[in-house]
Formats: C-alpha cells, sequence, structure tokens
C-alpha cells in the first residue's frame, strides 16, 4: 500500500478482499487522506469497521442506498407514498444516523408534526413509512431494531361508517345521470366495483349477462380473476351507453380514459352534487355506491360467502366491513338483483296504471 504520482494524478495501491487495487486522485493530500482511511480500516479489522459504518449512516444515505434497491420491488403506488412522506415531512430526519433515530427522538418529532398542524391521519402514515424503510435498515443489519414500530403512535378519530343507499335511492341517483356519469354508477351501483375496477375496465368485460374482473385490474391484494352476473337491466343500459358513445372496441374503457385523479374528481363533484340535488345527501362517494351494493345483495338473498365473492375479498373481510350493512337491513327480501331493482325503480317511477289506481 502506498501512494505514488502518475503524470499530474496520484495513485493508491492496496489491497482488499484478497485482490490488488489502486485509486486515482488529481489531489495528492486527497491520496495521503485516502491511504490513511485504508490503513485506519485494516487495522480496526472488518467487524469494528462494521460497526463504525453503521454509526454514521444517516436516513438519507441508506433511503438513496439499501432501501432504493428494495424500493425497487415495490408497486409504483407505493413508491409514490414513500416519496411524498420523504419530500414532503421527514426532511429533518434525513441527516440523523439511523442509530440516533430511537424511540424518544421519534416520538418527539410526531409531537413536532402534530404542533405544526399535521392530521393524525398524516402522521401515522408518515411514521408507517419510516417504519417500513428502518424495518429494511433492520434486515440489512444497519440498527438492531425498529423504533418506529416500538413507539406509541397518536391515536386517529374513529371514522364513520359508510351509510349506504336504500335500493330506492340508488335507482333515483343513477336515474338522475346520464352518459358516463350513469355508467359509472352502473358500475359501482350494481356491480360492486371498486373505483380501479369501474376506472379501468374494458367492454371486453361485459359479455352478455357476466362481467369479468381481471386480475391485473384490480387492487394488489385482491389479485383474483371473478366473474359477476350482470342484472338485466344493467347490462341493458351498458349497452345503450356504449352505443350512444360511439360504439367503442372491446379495448376501450367502458368509462373512457380516467386517471386516478379524474376518477376522484368526479366522485366530488358529479357524483357528490347529484346526491346532494336528489336524495339530499352530501356523504355520498364512489364507496357509498359500493357499499349501497352490499346492502342490495343481502336484499336480494346473498348469503356472506356469496356476497364476498362478488364484492372480491374475504368472507371474513365482508364482515368486519358491512356488519354495519347486514345488521341494519329492514323490509322486504327478494329474489334476485333484478327483482330488487325492478321493485325499486317502480317504486321510484310508478306506472301510470299504478297513478290511476291511487287517485280517488
Amino acid at each position: 500500500m502506498s501512494v505514488h504520482k502518475r503524470g499530474t494524478s496520484w495513485q493508491v495501491k492496496y489491497r482488499a478482499d484478497g485482490r490488488q487495487r489502486s485509486r486515482t486522485f488529481d489531489r495528492k493530500g486527497d491520496a495521503l487522506t485516502f491511504d490513511r482511511e485504508v490503513r485506519r480500516r485494516l487495522q480496526l479489522g472488518p467487524a469494528l469497521v462494521r460497526e463504525l459504518d453503521r454509526s454514521t449512516l444517516t436516513l438519507d444515505g441508506f433511503v438513496r442506498g439499501g432501501f432504493r434497491t428494495h424500493a425497487a420491488t415495490l408497486a409504483q403506488p407505493t413508491r409514490a407514498k414513500y416519496a411524498w412522506a420523504l419530500e414532503r415531512h421527514l426532511t429533518e430526519l434525513l441527516d440523523e444516523p439511523l442509530t440516533a433515530l430511537d424511540v424518544p427522538r421519534l416520538a418527539a418529532y410526531q409531537q413536532r408534526m402534530l404542533d405544526r398542524g399535521a392530521t393524525p391521519s398524516t402522521v401515522r402514515e408518515v411514521l408507517t413509512r419510516l417504519s417500513g424503510i428502518l424495518q429494511i435498515a433492520v434486515e440489512h443489519g444497519h440498527i438492531p431494531a425498529n423504533a418506529a414500530r416500538a413507539m406509541r403512535k397518536v391515536q386517529t378519530e374513529p371514522t364513520e361508517e359508510v351509510k349506504p343507499l336504500s335500493p330506492v335511492e340508488l335507482e333515483r341517483l343513477i336515474s338522475h345521470l346520464t352518459g358516463r356519469d350513469r355508467a359509472i354508477a352502473l358500475l359501482a351501483g350494481h356491480l360492486g366495483l371498486r373505483p380501479l375496477e369501474a376506472r379501468a375496465a374494458p367492454w371486453s368485460a361485459l359479455e352478455g349477462s357476466t362481467f369479468t374482473v381481471g386480475r391485473s385490474r384490480t387492487k394488489a391484494t385482491a389479485r383474483r380473476t371473478r366473474t359477476i352476473a350482470v342484472p338485466d337491466i344493467t347490462a341493458h343500459e351498458l349497452k345503450s351507453w356504449r352505443m350512444a358513445a360511439g360504439r367503442p372496441s372491446d379495448d376501450e374503457p367502458i368509462v373512457g380514459e380516467m386517471t386516478p385523479n379524474a376518477m376522484k374528481l368526479w366522485g366530488r363533484r358529479a357524483l357528490r352534487t347529484a346526491a346532494r340535488e336528489v336524495i339530499g345527501r352530501e356523504d355520498v362517494t364512489l364507496y357509498t355506491l359500493r357499499h349501497s351494493h352490499a346492502s342490495a345483495l343481502h336484499y336480494a338473498g346473498f348469503t356472506v360467502p356469496e356476497a364476498a365473492r362478488r364484492l372480491g375479498h374475504g368472507a371474513g373481510l365482508h364482515i368486519d366491513t358491512y356488519a354495519h350493512v347486514i345488521d341494519s337491513l329492514s323490509g322486504e327480501r327478494h329474489a334476485s338483483l333484478d327483482a330488487l331493482i325492478a321493485v325499486s325503480r317502480e317504486l321510484e317511477f310508478p306506472s301510470r296504471s299504478q297513478v290511476r289506481e291511487k287517485r280517488p
């Protein structure tokens, strides 16, 4: 191991991993500093060097190194959540050594976030992302434990249960909508599709009286293909929308090209405005329509396993999520979804003969 002058540069020769290596520097001082560092590491030994490196590795250094390799295996929406947490909230911790991120340090950081006006749900989401990073650091041997997992996180306010629409309210809302708006409401309210599924479903998914949700067009935790029986009324109205839309090809989305943000915006504007005008509700979202469909399934005689399969999740999750829907069911049960939809529309828009019968 030595420093040699090579023309206008300085070269350091040393051995590492049993091989002869070299490194060139423009300045002699840099070459001498590197030479001293190599000698120091040889004297300390590999175990102590790893311990010293571990104590100086910062959160930013690990994110740019080991965690970056792990992030390449994550889905794009998950990577976006980590990027949001790092760029918007975790900046003050980036220069901290990983070993300094203990429970008291993170608890103080949590309190500062709350003092700055962050909501409890935002704080928990940020700390969840930090916990994910620290867990990979544990697996890589940089820290002995994940402090973010061990600390007590701020409690969030319990969210209100989604209040489903009654079958009559649902049909009143759908009948008020037209064009693509109505198609989205049909997919969510009559088929129970998630927003992602309704946005991505192509016309090829609709085959006669069945609708297929492909495993690539649903959320990651529900990656399995499911086939849904389509009520006759729904199939007829979707086919009418296809004709009105100019007969798009099988590969085109039923609701046209919509980004995730466009779908969210539609729910906040078009759907909520229509619900306010037609049924006087301010809390209606796309998931309200999915909950309404879950309610309709049990009005139509579906068992819990049957309803869970149709909605694309397990029976246990169905009970946990829709227990309030099942418990609140009241009124007449119907033989099928078609029968329930027909009766609900008849109650909302009675035929002329019924109107004449009611007249004195």
